[in-house]
């Protein structure tokens, strides 16, 4: 049986890497206390509420792979691993997630321990669902999106941006029909990462965490609509998008590259029923930086794999914390004739990347000095700069004016790339670092 969310926060426990707080803890203090904490937090007693929290798995590169229980060197590597090796996911009549059901006017949101995460939110947030939906062909589609406290049974969801979500949206809002989706809360890191890639059209983001497990996902039927959930998870939400289109404010947001996100217009998810384990865990997913290193390990492994689609012998690959570690990509290749601007187009391909520098294989990609060496001698603007215009962007990024759009309405932005490879026509000579003479020969003696 593949390890659960449950499974993983026992052996977090057990490694001591987990802090338990037993203490009251005020519901308004959660955010705060998440990110001022060095371990992941486990409140055992939320005031008011009888479902405890846990946050901070993933605020840093080092906790993200504790969770998965993966070497920290290998975030992106073993992600495309899971990309070759995929698993069906399996359905099963057996889901402690539905050990309690509630449906019609039982459905109660603020029986969840939702927090305020930033001061400025527009309201408390549920960021940590991976998101189901049925899409073509009976595939499964999974995502993460964040959804906003409206009221005891409705939340909003952010659907400014394009994705297989919005796509499958806008085909039920075209029908004038509600498209049913499930709330998986309290999903494994597996689970999480699997949703937050944007797979192609026709694979199935579940098949991929099954390949990570090495064993298959389990899901359950949903009680109220034909969709199915996580079996395992701790809650579950169900219902519907409402057909309503972009119509409702959302927002503003505290988003993971670490600005908020302005007021918006967005759709409705009408809840007809949460389930949940007896003792049932709530998780929270604290902006930026847990969504950041989550995104991390997919850009990671994309960048990965799209250079070895487009042929390039890739030495090392690496998102910057800056870029909310999705946005600039540092790329390492051991170089043919012309092959760092085709690594570029090859990166800059990716939905999320904005920035890309290609770099040659004896430049330690981790080592800002080395690459900022190579920016600055192996470049001549002019010819080793590439812009592409037009291009599909995200409306957390305020340089795209995201205010001027209409509802609904999606942004577009330009892309950079730099090949920073030593150029074609000069002598690799001319690139050789100096070392001082007669180095290895001799050393000091600190006994003399």
């Amino acid at each position: 049986m593949t390890e659960t969310f449950r499974a993983m926060l026992t052996r977090l426990d057990k490694d001591g890497e987990l802090l338990r707080l037993g203490q009251d803890v005020d519901a308004r203090h959660l955010s705060a206390l998440m990110v001022k904490a060095d371990k992941p937090v486990l409140f055992e007693h939320v005031r008011g509420y009888d479902i405890p929290l846990v946050g901070g798995l993933f605020w840093t590169r080092k906790r993200l792979a504790q969770a998965l229980a993966w070497p920290e060197s290998e975030l992106g590597t073993r992600f495309l691993a899971g990309l070759q090796t995929r698993i069906e996911p399996e359905l099963t009549e057996t889901a402690p997630v539905q050990e309690v059901v509630r449906t019609g006017r039982d459905v109660d949101l603020t029986a969840l321990p939702i927090p305020f995460l930033a001061e400025k939110d527009g309201g408390p947030y549920i960021s940590a669902g991976v998101v189901l939906a049925r899409a073509d062909a009976g595939i499964v589609n999974a995502g993460v999106y964040r959804l906003m406290y409206r009221c005891r049974d409705e939340t909003g969801i952010d659907l400014v941006t394009a994705s297989d979500l919005r796509r499958l949206y806008e085909a039920a809002l075209g029908r004038k029909e509600p498209l049913p989706i499930s709330v998986s809360l309290g999903a494994h890191p597996v689970e999480l990462l699997s949703a937050a890639y944007k797979a192609p059209p026709g694979l199935g983001e579940l098949t991929i965490a099954g390949g990570l497990h090495g064993g298959p996902v389990r899901l359950a039927r949903c009680r109220t609509i034909d969709v199915p959930a996580l079996a395992d998870a701790e809650i579950v939400l169900e219902g519907a998008l409402l057909p309503i289109g972009w119509s409702e404010d959302e927002g503003p947001f505290g988003e993971f590259a670490g600005m908020y996100g302005d007021l918006k217009w967005n759709p409705v998810f009408k809840v007809s029923a949460i389930t949940h384990r007896r003792d049932a865990v709530f998780h929270a997913i604290q902006m930026p930086w847990e969504n950041a290193w989550l995104g991390a390990a997919v850009t990671e492994a994309q960048v990965w794999d799209v250079l070895r689609r487009a042929g390039v012998d890739v030495v090392n690959v690496a998102v910057t914390e800056g870029s909310a570690c999705r946005f600039s990509v540092i790329a390492a290749i051991r170089k043919r004739a012309g092959e760092g601007k085709n690594a570029l187009m090859a990166i800059l391909s990716l939905p999320d990347t904005k920035h890309a520098i290609v770099v040659d294989h004896d430049i330690d990609i981790f080592d800002p000095t080395q690459v900022e060496w190579a920016r600055t001698f192996c470049v001549q603007a002019d010819r080793d700069v590439v812009v592409i215009e037009g291009v599909r962007a995200k409306h957390i990024d305020p340089s795209v004016k995201p205010w001027e759009l209409g509802k609904g309405e999606l942004p577009v932005t330009a892309k950079m790339g730099v090949d920073a490879t030593i150029p074609e026509g000069i002598p690799r000579r001319y690139y050789e670092r100096i070392k001082p003479a007669f180095l290895d020969e001799v050393r000091i003696d600190a006994d003399r």
